[in-house]
């Protein structure tokens, strides 16, 4: 890895960081969302630090340059977010269907109450 690359690699995963940070600290991103986030910017940090961890998972996977070896794990990662989130919208999406279903006898129960204090008019 050139020291070019792993420089802005450096500054680039440190303001990642950041930005992770401040969205939390302002309540933009919760923080169960961010531990994805965290952990890829802290194995980011780890291959920016010692690039001799990522020629050693080059040398496992058998890619020719260490660069893109670092491309193939974020891609990965990023994969890895992006099911995770699926999870999550898949959970809320039940959550809602379950709301809006009670919602719905509920408002049946008000109508019938409604209608039966109509009846014996009060």
């Amino acid at each position: 890895m050139s020291p070019v690359f792993q420089g802005l690699l450096l500054v680039g995963d440190l303001v990642f960081l950041f930005l992770i940070f401040v969205m939390v600290k302002n309540g933009r991103l919760s923080v169960r969302f961010s531990l994805p986030w965290l952990g890829l910017g802290a194995g980011m940090l780890v291959l920016a630090i010692w690039p001799e961890v990522a020629k050693i998972l080059r040398s496992l996977v058998q890619v020719e340059v260490v660069s893109n070896m670092v491309f193939i794990m974020l891609f990965c990662f990023v994969l890895l977010v992006l099911l995770i989130l699926c999870a999550v919208v898949s959970e809320y999406n039940e959550r809602l269907k379950r709301l809006t279903q009670t919602n719905a006898m509920l408002e049946h129960r008000v109508r019938q109450l409604e209608e039966q204090m109509q009846r014996t008019g009060r």
